[in-house]
C-alpha cells in the first residue's frame, strides 16, 4: 500500500528539499524506500548543502566533487546524531607533550624542544617539526648568547599553518615574539625562510596573537588610560610587505574587559579583526537598567578607520550572573558563514534560589547592512548603525517609569533599552523545565568540569567532568575518570499559539515584544534530547586508561571544533608531559594506528581498512620536502601516535 508521501511528484519534494537541514533531509529520506531513491538524486542533495551546509568541510569537499552532495549530508548527519547521542567513533592518544593548541583540524604541540604540528582533519601520517633550539640559534640578537635551557616558550595561536610563540630567555630580558611558518606547501615558493616575524615587546600582559596568512595581529592589556584602568593595545603586522600596518600601536579606548575567553573575544575573519566584549563599561553603574555587547571592527590594512557598535545582551533584571562559568568566544556559523557571537552562563533567572546554564548566541551582522541570509530570522539587536571611532558612552533617549530613575544624578551614566525578543534559535537552555526538576538530574561542579563549551553546529553543551567511579574498598581515594557530559536539542514541529500581536515567537526569559521588530517567519521548536554520558559505566578498562592516563588527571586543558574533542591531561610520567587525546565524532575519518575497540557486530562501520583514509602520506611530504632548501631546524617526521599506538575506533 502506497504512503501518502509515495504519491507526492518528484518535483515537488525537489523544491522542498531547499528547506530541509541535513538531520530533515536523511529523516525524510528513511520515512520510505522511494523516498529513499528519490531523495539521493545528486542534483536534489545539491540544493539542500548549497542553503545549509555550503561552508562546512562537507560541503566544500562536495563543491570540489571529491564527495557526492548525498554523502556530505550523511556525514553531517552522522556527526550532529553522534554528539546528540554521546557516542563518539574514534578516540586516540595522539601525542605526549607540554602543551598544545587547535584549530582548523590541525594540532600544534610542544614535545621535548620541538614544535610539531598534526593534520588530523586529514588522518596525516606526518607532522611537520621545527627545533626550537636551531631557531633560536639562527637569531643571535634573540639568543645573545644565552643557553637555550634557560628559555621558556609558549604557544599563542595556530591558523592557516603559521604558529606564533613568545620566548623569554630570562625572567630579567624582554619577551619576543615568533611566527613560524609549518607550512609544508610553503616549500614549494622557493623561499627559505620560515621565521616570519621575530620582535621583542614591549609587554605581555594578557598577550594575544590572531593571524592568517597575510596580517597578524597581537595586543596586550597594558595601555594607561585617563580613567585610570588599563586598555587594550593592539599592532599589526603585514606579512605580505613585511612592515607595520600603522606608524603607532592603536589603544581600544573605553573597550572595557580584561579576561580573554571570559569578558572579551578577538578574531580575525576576512579582511578585519574583531574585537567584542560583554562589560558596557570599566565601573558598574549603581542605577542601571541594559548590559550590551560592544563590538569593535578594526580592517587589517587600514587600523585607523575604526568602528564600533553597540548591541543589547540582557536586562540586569532578568538575574545575577554566576561569572566563574561564563565563556564568551566569536565563531563562524556554519549555515551562513557569519561570525556569531556565542556565550556561555550561568543564571539565577529572576532572582531564583537556583543558576541555570544558557548558552546565547548573536549573529555578528551589525557591520555588513547587507541583504539578511534567506531563511534566517533577524535579532535586530543592533540599536543603531555602526559608528566610526572607539566605543564611548551614549545618553540614554527615555527611562523607564521607576522609582529609581528619579535618583539619578548629573554624573550617572545609566544604559537602558527596551527589553528585546530573543527567538528560540538564539538561546538554549541546559535543562527544559521538567528536567530541572527531575531528581535524576546531575550536575557537577566547576572543579570537577575540567572543560566545557557549546558545539553551535551540533547545538550542544559539551562538558569533560571528573566522574570517578564509585568507592570499592574502604579508606581509599577512587581514581579519576573522565567522561563526555552532552546536552543537545533537535528541531521539532511545534504548534504555535498566536499572541495578542499575532506573532508565534516566544520569550526567554522577560515576556516583552520589539515595538519596531520586522514581520518574523514562524521560528523553528526544539525538543531536548537530554543529558548524556560516555563512556558508560561498564567501559572496557582499556577505554579508561586511555581517556585518562594517570591515576589524577591533574591540569585539563582542552578545546573543540564541530566533530573533535581535544584535552591534554596528566601522562603518569614523572617529567610532567602531557598525554595529548583527541575524541573524534566524525566517521569519515581514522587514523592509521585505529584498532576495534569491540569485536564486530551488525552495526559496525565495516572492515577497518576501508574506514581508515589519508590522503598525506609520510613519502608525499618528504617529496615535497626535497623540492626546495630548507633550514636544517625544519623537517617532516612520522606521527608520534604511530609510535605511541593506542587508539580505538568504539564502533
Amino acid at each position: 500500500m502506497q504512503s501518502v508521501f509515495d504519491l507526492v511528484p518528484f518535483d515537488i519534494w525537489h523544491q522542498v528539499a531547499d528547506y530541509l537541514d541535513p538531520n530533515d533531509y536523511i529523516n525524510l529520506s528513511l520515512t520510505s524506500s522511494k523516498l529513499y531513491s528519490l531523495l539521493k538524486d545528486e542534483i536534489t542533495a545539491r540544493k539542500a548543502v548549497k542553503t545549509h551546509i555550503a561552508h562546512t568541510v562537507e560541503g566544500k569537499l562536495a563543491a570540489a566533487n571529491k564527495i557526492t552532495y548525498r554523502e556530505a549530508l550523511g556525514r553531517i548527519y552522522d556527526i550532529r546524531e553522534a554528539i546528540a547521542s554521546a557516542k563518539p567513533y574514534s578516540t586516540s592518544l595522539l601525542a605526549l607533550g607540554q602543551e598544545f593548541l587547535f584549530n582548523q583540524g590541525v594540532i600544534c604541540y610542544v614535545s621535548n624542544g620541538q614544535i610539531r604540528t598534526l593534520n588530523i582533519l586529514g588522518a596525516a601520517e606526518f607532522e611537520e617539526v621545527v627545533d626550537l633550539k636551531g631557531v633560536l640559534g639562527s637569531y643571535h640578537s634573540l639568543s645573545n648568547g644565552r643557553p637555550y635551557a634557560n628559555f621558556k616558550y609558549k604557544l599563542l595561536h595556530y591558523c592557516d599553518g603559521m604558529v606564533a610563540l613568545v620566548c623569554q630567555p630570562s625572567a630579567r630580558d624582554s619577551a619576543w615574539l615568533l611566527v613560524i611558518d609549518m607550512k609544508l606547501e610553503f616549500a614549494t615558493c622557493g623561499k627559505t625562510y620560515r621565521v616570519r616575524f621575530c620582535r621583542p615587546l614591549a609587554s605581555t600582559r594578557n598577550l594575544f596573537v590572531r593571524l592568517n596568512r597575510s596580517f597578524m595581529y597581537y595586543g596586550t592589556h597594558s595601555g594607561r588610560a585617563r580613567h585610570g584602568h588599563r586598555e587594550w593595545v593592539l599592532e599589526g603586522f603585514n606579512f605580505m610587505t613585511c612592515s607595520d600596518v600603522s606608524s603607532e600601536p592603536i589603544q581600544l579606548e573605553n573597550f572595557a574587559g580584561s579576561e580573554i575567553g571570559s569578558t572579551v573575544c578577538f578574531e580575525i575573519k576576512d579582511r578585519y579583526l574583531y574585537a567584542v566584549s560583554n562589560q558596557t563599561s570599566f565601573e558598574d553603574e549603581e542605577i542601571d537598567w541594559t548590559s550590551y555587547y560592544i563590538c569593535v571592527l578594526v580592517p587589517l590594512d587600514k587600523p585607523t578607520d575604526i568602528q564600533w557598535q553597540r548591541i543589547w545582551r540582557r536586562q540586569h533584571r532578568e538575574g545575577p550572573i554566576n561569572d566563574n562559568w561564563t565563556k564568551l568566544s566569536l565563531c563562524v556559523d556554519q549555515t551562513t558563514c557569519q561570525l556569531t557571537i556565542v556565550e556561555c552562563r550561568h543564571e539565577w533567572q529572576n532572582g531564583g534560589s537556583e543558576n541555570f546554564r544558557i548558552n546565547y548566541s548573536q549573529p555578528l551582522d551589525c557591520f555588513n547592512p547587507a541583504e539578511p541570509v534567506e531563511g534566517v530570522c533577524e535579532t535586530g539587536f543592533a540599536s543603531s548603525p555602526p559608528k566610526d571611532g572607539l566605543p564611548k558612552y551614549l545618553p540614554v533617549n527615555s527611562l523607564p517609569d521607576e522609582p529609581l530613575a528619579r535618583t539619578l544624578g548629573p554624573f550617572s551614566k545609566p544604559n537602558y533599552e527596551p527589553p528585546k525578543k530573543r527567538h528560540k534559535r538564539f538561546y538554549h537552555l541546559e535543562y527544559t523545565p521538567e528536567e530541572a526538576q527531575s531528581p535524576e538530574r546531575r550536575d557537577f561542579t566547576l572543579s570537577n568540569t575540567k572543560f566545557h563549551t557549546y558545539n553551535l553546529m551540533a547545538a550542544a553543551f559539551m562538558d569533560l567532568v571528573n566522574d570517578p567511579p564509585q568507592q570499592v574498598k574502604s579508606f581509599t581515594t577512587p581514581p579519576d575518570r573522565l567522561r563526555l557530559r552532552i546536552g543537545a536539542r533537535k528541531r521539532h514541529f511545534q504548534q504555535y499559539e498566536m499572541d495578542d500581536e499575532g506573532s508565534g515567537a516566544t520569550m526567554c526569559p522577560t515576556p516583552t515584544s520589539m515595538s519596531d521588530s520586522p514581520p518574523m517567519r514562524i521560528e523553528e521548536g526544539y525538543q531536548s534530547c537530554g543529558i548524556k554520558m560516555w563512556p558508560p559505566n561498564n567501559a572496557p578498562a582499556g577505554l579508561l586508561k586511555l581517556l585518562c592516563p594517570s591515576s589524577k588527571a591533574g591540569k585539563v586543558v582542552g578545546t573543540s571544533d564541530e566533530r573533535f574533542m581535544v584535552y591534554s591531561t596528566d601522562s603518569g610520567q614523572s617529567d610532567g608531559t602531557k598525554a595529548i587525546i583527541m575524541i573524534s565524532f566524525d566517521p569519515s575519518i581514522g587514523l592509521k594506528h585505529m584498532k576495534c575497540l569491540k569485536p564486530k557486530s551488525p552495526g559496525s562501520l565495516g572492515p577497518l581498512s576501508k574506514r581508515y583514509r589519508s590522503d598525506a602520506k609520510l613519502s608525499t611530504a618528504q617529496g615535497m620536502l626535497n623540492t626546495h632548501p630548507e633550514p636544517t631546524w625544519f623537517r617532516v617526521e612520522p606521527a608520534q601516535y604511530l609510535r605511541l599506538n593506542r587508539g580505538f575506533w568504539l564502533r
